[in-house]
């Protein structure tokens, strides 16, 4: 086994890697089956070896979940939510036609007495982690296929445009639809979720195009706003923030999209708060 395959994994568990690497060849004896390939290829699970992870996985959010209900018995328990969301949410359409996301949250904090909302701004990918490991209770994130142990409950459907801002060539007289060799030779923005466009063709300019990134969706605003650059933005984000005023979507029939924002927990039994906050939910999206 090379010491690279386990090595954040002892890290993690504060052990040598000799020890993780014996426990972790005991396991795979005792169970009688192979959880995972190692050679020049890298390190990679085996169908056992993702089944057993998303069972783990699994059994860990439904402790979890029993360590709330039992926490919520005792004397001067405070409730809590762990909310893991992506940036530029305060403009975001409405919820089913009923409520934005602040009014939600008002009104969680309303019916949940002594709610202490923990709320932190991560990447998709950050949220899913944390949702796994049980360190976040629910997730505002773009949707994607999730990881086996995670499930999703849409909340609205967000659209796209490729924007330019004023100074930008396009911004005037864009083309309609851009050609290929234009799209190749445009400066763009990789913002932190390129894996949400569908267009599978603009992935890789954006790939290529790579030398300006930002690590949020408001960074992203401010170099299109340059005027130099182009870059995916929400549509709500633009049309509700003055600063972005005069920026101009490019060929929004053929380069925008759309994409569900949803809710993301574990699978199984949630715990009180979030089981409350699925059926305000459920009541602000069948109102």
């Amino acid at each position: 086994m090379c010491s690279s395959d386990l090595s954040p994994a002892a890290v993690a568990l504060g052990l040598d890697l000799s020890t993780v690497s014996r426990q972790f060849r005991e396991l795979e004896a005792w169970l009688g089956v192979t959880l995972a390939r190692r050679g020049r290829g890298g390190f990679a699970l085996t169908p056992e070896g993702e089944r057993l992870h998303a069972l783990t996985r699994q059994l860990f959010g439904t402790l979890h979940a029993l360590a709330g209900d039992l926490a919520a018995l005792g004397p001067g328990h405070r409730p809590v939510l762990r909310l893991g969301v992506v940036d530029a949410l305060l403009t975001a359409a409405p919820l089913g036609g009923a409520a934005d996301l602040p009014a939600l949250l008002a009104r969680l904090v309303d019916e949940v007495p002594g709610l202490s909302l923990h709320l932190r701004t991560l990447r998709p990918r950050e949220i899913e982690r944390e949702l796994l490991a049980g360190s976040l209770d629910a997730g505002i994130l773009a949707a994607n296929a999730p990881p086996a142990g995670l499930e999703q409950h849409v909340l609205w459907q967000e659209t796209n445009h490729l924007y330019v801002g004023p100074g930008h060539p396009w911004q005037a007289d864009p083309p309609d639809p851009p050609t290929d060799d234009q799209l190749r030779s445009l400066a763009l923005v990789t913002d932190p979720y390129p894996d949400t466009i569908p267009h599978a063709g603009l992935r890789p300019l954006f790939a290529q195009n790579a030398r300006t990134r930002a690590d949020s969706i408001e960074a992203a605003a401010l170099l299109v706003r340059s005027g130099r650059f182009a870059g995916y933005l929400p549509e709500h984000l633009v049309q509700h923030t003055g600063a972005l005023a005069g920026l101009r979507a490019v060929a929004p029939a053929q380069l925008s999209y759309r994409q569900d924002i949803v809710l993301g927990c574990r699978q199984g039994k949630a715990d009180p708060v979030l089981r409350r906050l699925l059926r305000l939910l459920q009541r602000v999206r069948t109102a």
